[in-house]
């Protein structure tokens, strides 16, 4: 199969060649738009700007004369169908259905959907990084799905992929957790205990190290001991992680997460040489000059700053990433922003040859818009969050089965086995979905109403519209393989709407690159599924003379869907 390409990106570089055929002694970049589909699919406003700053001297009297000179300078191409000129100066081209038809047949239609983002490159996405001895909360929902999400469409692009976990498996706190619980659980390496169980520890550590001066001198001696490699102190840390990661993993298995750790206990050694390198224990970064960097703190000690310079040497050094990419709060843009300021103060952050992005995102609120809460003020635990988002689905279906017996309808899901398969990915699918359809730099309102609503912008209205094709194409009893791709010939308006909003999928993944922003994928699939539903609304697909055409059209719709589904972190049902 063919790769896709960017339509917008082909009809730009007609207008680029266009433009300096037409005025080969003006330097300007094509801007091309969307047009209004009342007019065409796509529109270059440079006819405008020429006339304005050349037109006296190039013997126009109108940017209608401008547009109509780039419109005759167009290189003559299959992609092209009708070509339009308005008085202001627009050019507005639509998209011919005969090249919609051939793309849709040879991208879409045989084999695997793929894309290339050249050149290759080395990428370092850091996302989700929980506390060890701690919960993963609602805090981290964001960071663990986006990242996720971030890393898959990078893959799609052909890009060689790092995923790491920069879990916080090391520090002080270690030191009072191991103390308490050589009083408090003292076979604890034997029985390992479960993670709430460690975060109770830990408030209980903290509060005694607060207030008992001998529990701190203690607590204190066995991060020493930890830090020198002392036996008891280093297996009954090993434990603690081990308790933790068995609690992350039950985590990233429901959610499908692939992510290697590399926590802040494995660029230790690297730190005190490192600083020797910088010759420097605080840095000043030209862009925040106010604050600096601590590579070494007051007491002679290392913190989050000297760990953080390390990884980011580890990656752009060592690893030779060509591009790293930190998904955190916003509340550390600042944080990272000086990091990667160092690194190029240092030499090892290189642009354009390296690039550093720290994809911010807002917080997850309640409905009284403050952090996402339990009704008794407690973190929302991740766990509980998702367990809740299976009930609410399971719940949603179980009526929809009831409908369906009392309608006398198939009921699809009648065996409870396959209602709670479906309910678990509904229930996951719909947080991931409601989570990055927001704009990430913003807060959102944690809602679950919205978030199941099968007619809203939703991931149930996502797999319902999935599930539709299947059910058409069930109803045929046609393998749509067997179809020729030839016989896919775009007509209808509705099934060039169809037709062009595929191949529109490019476009999405190009900005997606730019900007990182993963709600161009969920806008578009919402716009996808939109265009289908006016689709079946004007044409009807089986027992048509149209019908393989069709059917094709479905099918491409469908790759394209699970396409967008797998870079989200979701798998669609084929019976709803």
């Amino acid at each position: 199969m063919a790769p896709l390409a960017s339509v917008q990106g082909q009809v730009t570089a007609l207008f680029t060649k266009a433009l300096k055929d037409a005025f080969p002694s003006i330097q300007q970049d094509a801007l091309v738009t969307k047009g209004n589909p009342k007019y065409g699919d796509y529109q270059c406003n440079n006819a405008m700007m020429i006339f304005k700053e050349h037109g006296a001297g190039l013997g126009f009297d109108s940017p209608l004369k401008v547009a109509e000179a780039i419109r005759d300078s167009l290189p003559p191409s299959k992609l092209l169908g009708d070509i339009s000129v308005a008085p202001q100066g627009f050019v507005t081209v639509r998209v011919s259905p005969e090249w919609l038809s051939s793309k849709v047949g040879e991208c879409l239609l045989k084999g695997d959907i793929s894309y290339l983002d050249l050149p290759r490159k080395r990428v370092v996405v850091d996302y989700s990084s929980p506390n060890i001895a701690k919960e993963m909360h609602v805090g981290h929902l964001r960071s663990t799905i986006i990242g996720e999400s971030v890393r898959r469409v990078l893959e799609f692009c052909g890009h060689e992929v790092h995923g790491l976990n920069h879990v916080g498996d090391w520090g002080t706190q270690f030191g009072m957790l191991i103390e308490y619980m050589k009083e408090a659980y003292p076979n604890f390496q034997d029985q390992l205990p479960e993670v709430h169980d460690l975060q109770e520890f830990y408030k209980a550590s903290k509060k005694r190290f607060d207030e008992d001066a001998d529990f701190k001198t203690r607590a204190q001696l066995a991060v020493v001991d930890l830090q020198a490699g002392g036996e008891f102190a280093r297996s009954a840390w090993q434990k603690i992680c081990e308790v933790s990661r068995l609690s992350f993993n039950r985590i990233y298995q429901r959610l499908n997460i692939s992510i290697e750790e590399r926590g802040e206990s494995f660029y230790n050694s690297m730190i005190p040489p490192l600083v020797e390198e910088l010759k420097a224990m605080c840095i000043f970064t030209p862009n925040i000059s106010t604050i600096p960097l601590m590579a070494v703190k007051s007491d002679g000690g290392f913190g989050y700053d000297s760990t953080d310079l390390a990884a980011i040497y580890h990656r752009l050094f060592v690893t030779r990433a060509d591009w790293v990419i930190y998904v955190t709060d916003l509340g550390q843009e600042q944080h990272f922003h000086m990091i990667f300021d160092a690194a190029k103060q240092a030499g090892w952050h290189r642009p354009p040859l390296t690039r550093c992005d720290h994809m911010g995102f807002g917080v997850v609120q309640g409905e009284d818009k403050k952090k996402f809460k339990t009704r008794s003020g407690e973190t929302v635990k991740l766990g509980d969050l998702l367990d809740e988002a299976v009930q609410r689905a399971a719940l949603e279906i179980s009526k929809r089965v009831e409908e369906q017996s009392k309608d006398g309808g198939e009921a699809f899901l009648s065996n409870p086995e396959e209602q709670m398969d479906a309910a678990q990915k509904i229930g996951i699918a719909a947080v991931r979905y409601f989570d990055m359809k927001q704009n990430r730099t913003s807060n959102y309102v944690f809602n679950w109403d919205r978030m199941l609503d099968a007619k809203g912008n939703s991931a149930v209205f996502l797999f319902y519209a999935y599930a539709r094709i299947r059910s058409i194409q069930r109803k045929a009893g046609i393998d749509v393989h067997s179809i020729p791709s030839n016989c896919l010939q775009v007509k209808h308006p509705a099934e060039r709407d169809l037709a062009l909003k595929l191949l529109q999928f490019p476009d999405v993944i190009e900005a997606i690159l730019g900007d990182l922003h993963l709600h161009h994928l969920t806008d578009y699939l919402w716009e996808l599924c939109n265009t289908l539903t006016g689709f079946y609304m004007k044409c009807k697909v089986l027992g048509e003379e149209a019908q393989s055409c069709r059917l094709l059209l479905c099918e491409a719709t469908r790759k394209v869907l699970l396409k967008s589904f797998q870079l989200l972190g979701f798998t669609p049902l084929d019976k709803i």
